[in-house]
């Protein structure tokens, strides 16, 4: 057989179960776009139901609220008329209120003490006999005049009575909240109740509001809980139509997706897909018919070059993109010449083994190298994982065990707490091996100028789509502090976003940036909704969120202020946050530790020490200084421990110590008394102070900054932030 009829065999064998295979990939893929799709239809109205019950969850609590209203309880109706219309969500949503026979006692929708017809008793005394909330199906309101349905809140007895509030919802309003459809969609959204009529719906809503639905359709809801079916429309139109049912009402929600659509994204996905498999085998038929071309073409060269060196010719052969071909020609030339040449060839080889050889033995050494730092990445993790589950194992032990003395159990979970953390941060770095192998830190500290910082962060922040409307005002003085600049544009950013998120459109937010001789103060003040004084000590918290402005849905996950002051702790500062009240605006203030003095512009440092020190731990409650003492030895720290001023003062006469943690509470003379005093004797002049309390106001910390300290902690401290204080005292006031 010629080699070129071998060549077309070979083409033509792979051709053929080519494209059979993409003919099978085709129709998979056809079939798993048709499952996609319908999948996606499910979702949707999964989506939507939970739209719907959300609706009603909300209004459950806005109704369980105003069910204990003390105006209620008391009987001011014109007082609780005023609360209930707090609860409406206008237009499409009022209140009113009923008595046990049905009687409306006031509508949101009238002036109070309009006359109002009665409700209908049966779904009011469903309510009042079960003691939860009732949805009823669609009906024309008796004071509205509109189709609607309504939501009915039992409540409690109140001097001899019981009382049914209730939420109206107008058609309308499940319009806007339950069909969201995506622009140019083709879908059919319907929202159907338990007598199988439209309570609202996407597609001819004014002449389908209150009619029934297909027969189909109701059928199958009533067969089961969720599905999809494949009928016509109330419109004619063939479509695949999924439901499911809304949890808090019962009522059906159903998706209809022509048939077409479907069909027609499915056609168009396979096409693509068909031409792009026929271009592909195109592709491989002339690669093949050119590389055979190719290859014959070098196989009559080297035939040729045979044939002249037989004859005792050196042939003359041109190059070649086939490696194994030009070989051949090499190999055919060399066989024409001298002895010489031969040896030549020879020496040639040689060299290639000898180079071949080096190679290899680099390419062992390398290996060897990376096997080694292998071991080496092995063992430092294994070091790093066994310390902290080593605690946590103890710390288990203990809790676990039959004896173990309840006074144990926050110290104990408190190292859980502690080395749990740790486990964290070890994961975290794994995630970028290069910094954990090198040794890198979570900050890349350096001294860097705060204000030059917010200010770019300010400019960049002006350009975003979120500060489109508000004014970024910036007035910064120079201070100077230890950070990574990353992560204080990532703490500026933060603030900023939150602000402008809480603030309608044509307000201020003003940035400022000061040095109060103690620390690099940074502030972000805003005009917008304030915080409520209940919020205020949990504002920090993750996922705690006001609520938003008005005629705005609430956006984030609340983990933006945590964020914030995780990161500021990190750098050894703190965050506050203070507002006078809703409406009043707010403002947070960030207060990082100023620059060590000496330090250049630029210069890394680290951003905490191992250094042992001997610390005084002045604490007059038993359980703090036993939990505190612990956590300062696993810090590496000695101990002298004392409960009262004359205990501390001896202590400092009979031991070298190198720092003192001074509670305020004490008895007799208070932590400010004490440091005053500490601060006259020759002895203890220069000795840092640090104040350990429960007063965490500015006031209490400015007194505490007056009265000698060098730092102020608030209890429960961090022990993070515990172990950076204690460094950074030690190292600014040197004993």
């Amino acid at each position: 057989m010629r080699i070129r009829s071998l060549l077309l065999l070979v083409t033509t064998v792979i051709f053929v179960p080519g494209f059979l295979a993409a003919v099978m990939a085709v129709q998979k893929v056809r079939e798993g776009e048709r499952t996609a799709a319908l999948n996606g239809l499910r979702e949707t109205v999964r989506a939507s139901a939970l739209l719907v019950d959300v609706e009603i969850q909300r209004s459950i609590g806005a109704l369980t609220a105003l069910a204990q209203s003390e105006s209620l309880r008391e009987g001011d109706l014109a007082a609780f008329y005023e609360q209930a219309k707090g609860a409406n969500r206008p237009p499409h949503v009022w209140t009113f209120l009923l008595d046990e026979d049905g009687n409306q006692l006031l509508n949101t929708l009238e002036p109070l003490g309009s006359p109002l017809p009665a409700a209908p008793k049966a779904r009011i005394q469903q309510a009042l006999n079960s003691g939860q909330p009732v949805v009823t199906d669609l009906m024309v309101g008796p004071v509205s005049g509109k189709l609607l349905t309504a939501l009915y809140v039992p409540t409690d007895t109140l001097n001899g009575k019981r009382y049914v509030i209730a939420h109206a919802y107008s058609v309308d309003h499940w319009r806007a909240t339950a069909l969201q459809v995506e622009n140019g969609s083709t879908a059919t959204i319907g929202v159907i109740d338990g007598t199988g009529r439209f309570i609202s719906r996407n597609v001819n809503a004014d002449t389908t509001l209150g009619k029934p639905a297909r027969p189909e359709l109701v059928a199958a809801a009533e067969a089961a809980p969720e599905g999809l079916i494949r009928h016509d429309t109330l419109e004619g139109v063939d479509s695949y139509d999924a439901f499911t049912h809304s949890e808090q009402t019962g009522w059906t929600v159903a998706v209809a997706m022509p048939v077409s659509t479907i069909e027609r994204s499915i056609t168009h996905a396979v096409l693509w897909l068909a031409v792009s498999g026929l271009l592909a085998l195109g592709a491989a038929v002339l690669a093949a018919y050119y590389l055979g071309r190719t290859f014959m073409r070098a196989i009559d060269n080297a035939s040729r070059a045979a044939e002249a060196v037989g004859a005792g010719q050196t042939p003359s052969l041109g190059a070649t993109r086939l490696v194994e071909v030009q070989a051949l020609y090499d190999a055919l030339a060399g066989a024409g010449r001298l002895l010489t040449q031969e040896r030549q060839s020879r020496e040639a080889a040689e060299r290639e083994r000898e180079q071949l050889l080096a190679r290899e033995t680099a390419l062992r050494e390398a290996a060897q190298r990376e096997n080694t730092a292998k071991d080496q990445f092995l063992a430092l993790l294994g070091h790093e994982l066994r310390n902290p589950l080593a605690a946590i194992a103890g710390a288990t032990a203990v809790l676990s065990h039959e004896r173990s003395p309840p006074e144990a159990r926050e110290k104990f979970l408190s190292i859980i707490q502690r080395q749990n953390r740790h486990l964290s941060h070890i994961v975290n770095d794994l995630l970028d091996v290069s910094r954990l192998m090198s040794g890198k830190i979570v900050l890349e500290a350096r001294r860097i100028n705060l204000a030059e910082w917010v200010t770019s962060c300010a400019d960049a922040l002006r350009t975003t789509e979120k500060a489109a409307g508000h004014k970024i005002v910036v007035q910064a003085d120079d201070a100077w502090v230890l950070g990574d600049g990353v992560r204080i544009e990532q703490i500026v950013n933060n603030l900023v976003f939150n602000s402008l998120k809480c603030s309608p459109e044509g307000t201020e937010v003003r940035i400022t940036v000061k040095d109060d001789g103690e620390h690099a103060v940074l502030s972000v003040q805003d005009q917008g909704i304030g915080i409520d004084a209940a919020l205020l000590p949990r504002i920090f918290e993750p996922f705690v969120q006001g609520p938003p402005l008005p005629g705005r849905m609430s956006s984030g996950l609340g983990i933006g202020l945590a964020l914030v002051k995780q990161l500021v702790a990190l750098h050894g500062g703190e965050v506050t946050a203070h507002s006078a009240g809703p409406g009043q605006g707010a403002t947070f203030t960030v207060r990082f530790p100023k620059a060590v003095a000496g330090t250049q512009p630029g210069q890394r440092v680290p951003v905490a020490g191992a250094g042992a020190r001997r610390v005084l731990l002045v604490e007059d409650d038993r359980d703090a200084m036993a939990a505190m003492s612990e956590l300062l030895r696993l810090m590496g720290h000695e101990v002298v421990a004392a409960r009262n001023r004359d205990e501390a003062l001896a202590a400092i006469d009979a031991h070298a110590i190198d720092l003192v943690l001074l509670d305020i509470g004490l008895p007799g003379h208070d932590g400010y008394a004490v440091a005053t005093e500490l601060r006259n004797r020759p002895g203890s002049r220069r000795m840092p102070l640090i104040a350990l309390t429960g007063y965490g106001r500015e006031a209490d910390r400015a007194r505490a900054l007056a009265a000698g300290f060098d730092a102020h902690l608030s209890k429960p401290v961090d022990p993070d932030l515990l172990a950076r204080t204690i460094e950074q005292a030690t190292a600014q006031r040197p004993l």
